[in-house]
C-alpha cells in the first residue's frame, strides 16, 4: 500500500438546490483518504448520503446538486475538472459498479457491445478488437457460456449475470479506483457470495483501491480494511474495520451493530416452545 493516498476527500459538502434559493444539505464536511490496494467500507442507514458520496466522486451528480470542498485523485481536484475531463477519467481511472444492474445497463445494446464501448471510446480500438476483449472480460468475471451471453440483451440475463456484466464494464479499462455501490443488494444470498468473492479476487489481481458501500455489516467486515460510518451526511466514525466493529466509539455505531441479529436471537425467535 502506498504511503500517499490515491484519493483524498477534503471538507466535501453537498446540497440539493430547491426553489427560492433554498438548499437541503445532504453531505457535510466529509474527510477521508483511500490508498492504492486498500478497500474502504462505507456503512450507514438509508438516506445517510452513501450513494451521493459515490456519485460526487465519479461526477454523476444532478444539476441541482451543489458541491464544495475537494476530491483529489492523485492530486487532481475532480470538483474543479471540466465535464470533458471527467468523461476521460470515468471508466479509465474510475470504475463504478451500480446497485441495480438492470437499470444501469442499456436495454437496447448487447452485453458484449456495452463492455466493448469503453474500449472503443477510451483506447481507440476497433469494434472487432473491442468485442474480442469483451469476451475476455466475461471470462474473467466467470460468466457461463460467455460467447453466447455477449450477444444477449440485459433482460435475457439473471440478476447475478447482469451484475457480472456490470463488474466487467467497470473493470474493462483496468481503473485504479473501483466504486461499488451496494453491488449485491439486489441478489440472492448464494449469488451475493459469488459476486463478493469475484470482486475481492479482481481487486487483488489488479491492485486497485476500492470503495465498497453497503448496509450489510457482514459484507463490510468480510471485505474491508477500513470502515467509515455515516449518519445524515456526516462521517461519525472511521477506523480499521476490526476496531470499529469490536470497539465502536460512537453510540450510533454500537446501536447499528446491535441491530444485527445473532444466532441466539434467531434461535429464540424460531423456538416453537417460546411462541406457544
Amino acid at each position: 500500500m502506498s504511503n500517499s493516498p490515491f484519493l483524498s476527500v477534503r471538507s466535501l459538502s453537498l446540497g440539493i438546490a430547491l426553489s427560492q434559493g433554498r438548499e437541503i444539505p445532504v453531505l457535510d464536511a466529509m474527510d477521508f483518504d483511500l490508498h492504492s490496494g486498500e478497500t474502504l467500507g462505507i456503512v450507514g442507514e438509508s438516506g445517510s448520503g452513501k450513494s451521493l458520496l459515490c456519485l460526487s466522486i465519479i461526477g454523476l451528480l444532478p444539476d441541482i446538486a451543489k458541491a464544495s470542498g475537494q476530491i483529489l485523485l492523485e492530486g487532481e481536484d475532480l470538483l474543479s475538472a471540466s465535464e470533458a475531463r471527467m468523461c476521460a477519467l470515468r471508466g479509465k481511472r474510475i470504475g463504478m459498479v451500480f446497485q441495480e444492474p438492470l437499470t444501469a445497463l442499456n436495454p437496447a445494446m448487447t452485453i458484449g457491445d456495452q463492455i466493448a464501448e469503453g474500449m472503443v471510446c477510451h483506447e481507440g480500438l476497433s469494434w472487432r478488437k473491442a468485442r474480442r476483449r469483451a469476451l475476455d472480460m466475461l471470462d474473467q468475471v466467470r460468466m457461463p457460456d460467455a460467447k453466447r451471453r455477449a450477444k444477449a440483451y440485459p433482460h435475457e440475463l439473471s440478476g447475478g449475470q447482469r451484475q457480472r456484466v456490470g463488474i466487467a464494464i467497470a473493470l474493462a479499462l483496468k481503473p485504479a479506483l473501483l466504486i461499488a455501490d451496494e453491488p449485491t443488494t439486489a441478489l440472492d444470498v448464494t449469488v451475493q457470495a459469488e459476486v463478493l468473492d469475484l470482486l475481492s479476487d479482481l481487486v487483488a489481481e489488479h491492485r486497485m483501491a476500492m470503495m465498497l458501500v453497503s448496509h450489510d455489516l457482514g459484507v463490510i467486515a468480510r471485505m474491508c480494511d477500513r470502515t467509515i460510518v455515516m449518519v445524515a451526511g456526516q462521517k461519525i466514525e472511521e477506523g480499521a474495520t476490526r476496531a470499529v466493529f469490536e470497539h465502536p466509539a460512537q453510540p450510533y455505531t454500537r446501536n447499528l451493530l446491535k441491530s444485527v441479529p445473532n444466532r441466539s436471537q434467531t434461535s429464540r425467535r424460531s423456538d416453537p416452545e417460546e411462541t406457544c
